[in-house]
């Protein structure tokens, strides 16, 4: 394999393009970095013998190729190879290509196996595909190939694959395709739109501009044909390494077909309806502020460095604390983009360079945004503002500029441009009546914590920004996507009477929440809440929860950098129990692995960590963190009875059975007496839950569904995966089944079953679950009074 070196007169450039460079070939090619000298008052320099070193470090017989950045770079080479022996000197290339993009050029063909003469190729021609996006013209040319034909070259073998990642086929999916390829003995093609380009050439993949929906032939010919392909074939079904980018895709609707303004109406702006409901008040005009770039010198890279990381960190603690609140999912997910290697690796880039952090971020944060902005996703398009989110509360730290909070004086319309989930955690909420952005989706998070929120919401109203004054009074009707700002007397009084009924109809179902939910044949169903922690409680209570149907302690134990103690889960455990009186807190054990990585205890990485140490699995793994929490459960259910703890991921008998005897190893070395006895259930999340339903029945206090988990293990379908969304459906036939199954295992043997999935609050599905036998639902806080409402509507058949 051909050996790379890097020569730069900075040794923490050097060192990031080299960083790159292994994460883009996975640390495939053989590359070696000389720069900078040994002199720490003066370290930029470059140095013969460092980078003669360097040079036989990584030498093969098949060449070395050598990148450099300046111009004294090319001096200190030619001195190093007039160092070496006579042969090795004639192995060694000197390339002209700009270092960055010419080093990742270089190493991607290099462990793909090809020839020093194509590496120096490869390398040279990296700007081509960036001068054609720009226009300018090309100054070398990437490896030469012509359309082969059967009688040249043999047999053609060829594929299909339609391309769902969201950015196309850019640099990191072509070299995977590279990398995939390397070492077959094939000749491998690509095309698109009739034309075709080398397989084995990042730059040639590159200026094919594949983008999201394109079409593309993987052709081959040669004796490991047959290998090429299947390889393909399998990088294809990972979507070319990106297959985590498709999951947050996933995990929305596609509704871009639905986002059409309604048509023009006199009086009013229109836009396109995110949650229904009509709010009258004065409109407040909000402008999100990003802070300037400090006008202070260069302190150094590792003091540039440090500033950057401590801001980072205040930020994520912030995230950390929002994800345990309602929607935490968006904070969540927030904390994880700012957490990302490669975008680290761009900023300390920028540092390197002598850029000041702030500089470094902000420049780097624009380049992502765009990077956003031009996706031919449309929900990642959406995901720009995100980027702009975290951009601007990172900016905020390095600043020392404080979050921008709106205090309003009265119930208010409020008007935005689009408002980050940063904005929208931070205002004034009990009195923002209404939102209406001139930007913003559906999809949006700003949208998404608006319906969380229960206000009427609408996006898309162009214009309303520069058409409304502030404090003028205005009508937004969330249900049809308007913003009035001069409706006439009987469209006025027409808004007014649907307004009134609304606030009707809401004000009946949070009276109504707090009285029980008795179907219309006289059934009474225990509506239960989801919660993530004692933040959540007092939101449960005022809606009317009759319990905890579900407390997700990963969140306790993912807010800590360390585990957790007993005392503290103890003191959280008995609070919460006490603050719901007799009602039931069903606790879940620690629920993480796998997919759900915990900080305070690193795991190594799974193949598929769907089916791995998750769950139980992981507690039966490690039992002294069980044991930790068992203990902590059984004190707080010593002083509130109305604690119950449910175990997730069982799929046997045995491992309920070793929870148990966990419990009762706890038990006895607390000494606390049998009596009152700790109820203990099951998640039903694995179908093997479900066909060991009738034995597991005779073992367990309860069962409690978790549809999301069960839908996509019954379906095989990955749920973050885009191409099999379809499947991940909890209406699927199959997954009813598994549910009915469940059901009746449970009433048979007399215990009862509850739902807290995702379906248990969809009021679409609620007569059909009392339909199967559900006992008790459990959703978030904000769904329970229209979820009562829909049990009183509701019929009961399902008999003992």
């Amino acid at each position: 394999m051909v050996g790379i070196v890097i020569v730069s007169h900075s040794r923490q450039l050097a060192e990031g393009v080299a960083e790159l460079a292994t994460q883009m070939t996975q640390g495939k090619a053989a590359l070696a970095v000389a720069a900078g000298v040994n002199d720490p008052e003066n370290p930029i320099g470059t140095d013969a013998v460092a980078i003669m070193t360097a040079i036989e470090s990584v030498y093969h017989d098949e060449g070395v190729v050598v990148l450099m950045d300046l111009g004294s770079a090319l001096l200190s080479t030619e001195m190093a190879l007039e160092l070496l022996d006579d042969e090795m000197r004639s192995r060694v290339f000197m390339s002209a290509a700009p270092l960055v993009e010419g080093t990742m050029a270089a190493v991607v063909a290099a462990a793909a196996g090809l020839s020093a003469q194509q590496v120096l190729q490869e390398a040279e021609a990296a700007l081509e595909a960036k001068q054609d996006h720009l226009g300018m013209a090309a100054t070398a040319a990437p490896l030469a190939v012509s359309s082969p034909t059967p009688a040249s070259t043999g047999k053609l073998l060829r594929c299909a694959w339609r391309v769902a990642n969201p950015h196309g086929l850019h640099t990191r999916p072509a070299a995977a395709i590279v990398g995939a390829l390397a070492g077959l003995d094939a000749e491998v093609w690509l095309e698109r739109d009739g034309q075709r380009v080398n397989a084995r050439s990042l730059n040639s993949i590159a200026k094919l501009a594949v983008k999201l929906g394109d079409l593309i032939d993987f052709i081959t010919s040669g004796p490991q044909a047959d290998e090429a392909v299947a390889a393909f074939n399998t990088l294809t079904q990972g979507h070319f390494g990106e297959a985590h980018l498709l999951a947050e895709a996933a995990a929305e609707p596609n509704i871009e077909h639905d986002e059409q303004p309604v048509q023009a109406v006199p009086g009013a702006i229109t836009g396109i309806a995110v949650n229904g409901g009509i709010a009258r008040g004065p409109a407040v005009i909000f402008t999100a502020v990003m802070p300037a770039v400090p006008d202070r010198p260069y302190a150094g890279n590792e003091i540039e460095s440090q500033t950057l990381a401590q801001a980072c960190a205040l930020v994520q603690q912030h995230l950390k604390q929002q994800a345990k609140g309602p929607q935490g999912d968006i904070f969540h997910a927030h904390g994880l983009m700012l957490a990302d290697p490669e975008l680290m690796d761009r900023v300390q880039q920028a540092i390197a360079q002598g850029l000041i952090a702030p500089a470094a971020w902000l420049s780097t944060m624009q380049q992502l945004a765009q990077e956003y902005a031009q996706a031919d996703s449309h929900y990642m398009r959406e995901r720009e503002a995100d980027v702009w989110d975290i951009a601007r509360q990172v900016m905020c730290q390095l600043t020392g500029s404080g979050p921008q909070r709106l205090q309003l004086a009265e119930p208010s319309i409020l008007l935005a441009r689009d408002l980050m989930p940063s904005d929208v955690a931070n205002l004034d909420k009990d009195n923002v009546v209404g939102l209406c952005l001139s930007e913003g989706a559906k999809t949006s998070h700003s949208a998404i914590l608006a319906r969380a929120m229960g206000i009427p919401a609408i996006v898309k109203a162009q214009g309303c920004q520069e058409q409304v004054q502030s404090g003028q009074e205005v009508i937004l009707d969330g249900f049809n996507g308007l913003l009035w700002l001069a409706p006439d007397e009987s469209t006025a009084l027409v808004l007014e009477t649907r307004r009134v009924e609304w606030l009707e109809q809401l004000q009946s179902q949070r009276q109504a929440a707090h009285q029980p939910a008795v179907t219309l044949n006289g059934r009474t169903v225990q509506i239960l809440a989801n919660i993530g922690g004692p933040e959540d409680v007092a939101a449960a209570l005022a809606a009317g929860a009759e319990g905890v149907g579900l407390f997700r302690t990963e969140f306790l134990f993912q807010a800590h950098d360390t585990l957790p103690d007993e005392e503290l889960q103890f003191q959280i455990y008995r609070d919460i129990a006490a603050a719901f009186g007799d009602n039931p807190l069903t606790i879940r054990s620690l629920d993480v692995g796998g997919d759900k990585p915990l900080a305070a205890l690193p795991m190594p990485q799974e193949e598929n960590p769907f089916l791995g140490l998750r769950g139980v699995r992981l507690c039966l793994a490690y039992p002294e963190l069980l044991l930790t929490q068992l203990r902590a459960v059984l004190r707080a259910h010593a002083e509130q009875p109305n604690i119950q703890l449910m175990i997730p991921m069982i799929a046997t008998v045995e491992e309920f059975r070793a929870v148990k005897a966990l419990v009762e190893q706890a038990r006895q070395a607390l000494s606390l007496p049998l009596e009152p006895k700790l109820a203990l259930g099951i998640m039903v999340e694995v179908p093997a839950a479900v066909l060991n339903a009738e034995v597991l029945a005779q073992e367990v206090d309860f069962f409690s569904i978790g549809t999301n988990d069960l839908t996509q293990y019954v379906m095989a379908a990955d749920r973050g995966n885009s191409a099999v969304a379809a499947l991940v459906n909890y209406h699927e036939p199959a997954v009813l089944k598994a549910i009915a199954l469940t059901c009746q295992a449970a009433l048979g043997a007399g215990i009862p079953v509850s739902m807290c999935g995702e379906m248990a609050g969809d009021t679409g599905a609620t007569e059909l679950l009392l339909h199967l036998g559900l006992t008790k639902l459990s959703a978030s806080a904000s769904m329970l009074p229209a979820l009562k409402a829909q049990v009183r509507e509701s019929h009961y058949i399902q008999e003992n």
